[in-house]
């Protein structure tokens, strides 16, 4: 099972009238188990979490990698078609969708890929990258069919569901601790980080979740962030910091990327909040294989699910609706009025020149003494040609390297876009009102440099802002308004 960061808050300070008992355990899918039952006491609570873990042991028993005696090591052993149970069916069959939806960051086809790199373990040589990506990409083109009972077993195909197993437990193990106990009220299943929550906590009270700091060399380190749950939720981290293995004295990644079948690299830490620890599960895994901008933009196709993100570099990223989830006094919003939106419309101007080529452009907000507060938009992947967008790179962008991995996207033809500021800094923090800057900037190859600068104030009043560049930049406006009368 993957490393997990989520740590759950002592629940003393939620409610003096109702103190939550949690039920401890070790070696519970490896690692430990905690439960908290809200409106259910003495031996019917106990009882409940007795066979609450009885659930779970025989789920593991069907589902589990490590154990050579499980269903899924005894499919994964034969060259035949073998049954296979509901669970063990259900749970492919998620791998398979997820698969899909993160294209390929996300698999459960590489225990074949896994199995060779734990057994490198200490080895002083490197495997064959390029034969280990011809693996990888056969084993992803692989005709999969999970129709039948009986499933067959592909030449090389290894099933490993360690990445979406655990979700799929923690959401099996609440609807049945839900159903042996209906007098409950609220419920919360923890194993090793991951973790679900129903209902409420003690005296009504949401759930309060704080997540562990990835870069923390210690499992009970400070925390970036608390939440706070309520209703039907699951959340699942996934990080590169605390389990991999050493290979010709580097240390690797115990996550792989399903289509290289190498360890990811400069890939972030992620905490996903979902409507179903399953989905938490895959997502986190996936967020911690692809490319933070890459990530940020699979999260917007995923709805009821929220992501933060942890670079290499220890920078923080955010889905727009994690901020919601804040407990109070960490959320930070701004000091606009919450239904209005601040939208930025941008024009790349076209050109009829022989070496046209596409400008690299960036967009991002200062103080009025040109600090930088938050980097918005880089277009251009090139780092040679990034640093002749010379003022966003002297001003932001080379004391904030981190930030380009979340903005940075591919260059544009000629046309109109739009994007939005949240209003945040770079730390995830509210502005306060008063002026600011919306820098832009625009270098083209073959082409000249043009930079702008439109001074705002941000208060409780509306506005808007036009400005047109000379050459690299067209027309600019910056919206202030209402959300629903934004594009009026």
């Amino acid at each position: 099972m993957k490393t997990l960061v989520v740590l759950m808050l002592s629940l003393s300070g939620v409610a003096h009238a109702e103190q939550l008992r949690v039920h401890h355990r070790d070696a519970v899918l490896g690692t430990s188990f905690d439960m908290s039952m809200v409106g259910v006491a003495g031996p019917k609570e106990d009882a409940v979490v007795a066979a609450t873990l009885t659930e779970i042991a025989r789920l593991e028993n069907a589902l589990s990698t490590w154990k050579p005696d499980s269903e899924l090591s005894r499919l994964n052993a034969h060259a035949t078609p073998q049954i296979a149970s509901t669970e063990v069916r259900e749970v492919l069959s998620l791998c398979e969708e997820w698969r899909r939806q993160t294209g390929s960051a996300f698999s459960c086809r590489i225990g074949s890929l896994l199995r060779q790199w734990r057994a490198l373990e200490g080895s002083v040589e490197l495997p064959d990258r390029a034969a280990l990506r011809k693996q990888a990409r056969a084993l992803d083109k692989l005709d999969v069919s999970l129709q039948s009972t009986e499933l067959p077993q592909l030449a090389g195909l290894q099933w490993d569901v360690d990445a979406i197993a655990k979700g799929y437990v923690l959401d099996r193990a609440l609807a049945f601790a839900r159903n042996a106990a209906p007098k409950a009220s609220g419920i919360r299943i923890d194993i090793g980080g991951d973790a679900v929550y129903w209902g409420e906590a003690a005296a009504g009270k949401p759930w309060r979740v704080a997540v562990a700091d990835p870069r923390g060399p210690r499992d009970n380190g400070g925390s970036v962030a608390t939440i706070e749950l309520s209703g039907n939720m699951g959340i699942a981290a996934s990080g590169h910091r605390s389990r991999g293995v050493r290979v010709a004295n580097r240390n690797f990644s115990h996550l792989l990327d399903p289509l290289e079948g190498w360890p990811a690299e400069y890939a972030p830490a992620a905490t996903v909040v979902a409507k179903d620890a399953a989905t938490a599960d895959a997502l986190a895994t996936a967020l911690s294989v692809l490319p933070i901008r890459k990530g940020l933009d699979l999260m917007e196709c995923i709805p009821d699910a929220q992501a933060l993100l942890v670079s290499d570099a220890g920078k923080i990223f955010a889905t727009p609706g994690w901020y919601a989830l804040a407990a109070p006094g960490e959320r930070h919003d701004p000091a606009w009025p919450s239904h209005f939106e601040f939208v930025i419309d941008y024009e790349i101007p076209q050109h009829d020149a022989v070496n046209y080529r596409r400008p690299y452009l960036a967009i991002w907000i200062t103080s009025t003494s040109h600090e930088p507060l938050r980097q918005l938009l880089l277009l251009g992947e090139s780092d040679r040609w990034r640093q002749e967008v010379r003022t966003w790179w002297r001003r932001a962008g080379r004391n904030d390297e981190p930030a380009i991995d979340g903005i940075v996207r591919p260059t544009r033809r000629p046309g109109q876009y739009s994007i939005v500021w949240d209003g945040r800094d770079s730390n995830g923090r509210g502005v306060a009102t008063g002026e600011y800057v919306v820098c832009i900037e625009a270098a083209r190859e073959h082409g000249e440099r043009e930079y702008l600068e439109i001074p705002v104030r941000i208060g409780s009043e509306s506005f808007s802002v036009k400005q047109r560049g000379a050459k690299e930049i067209g027309q600019i406006e910056v919206r202030f308004a209402a959300a629903a009368a934004a594009g009026s």
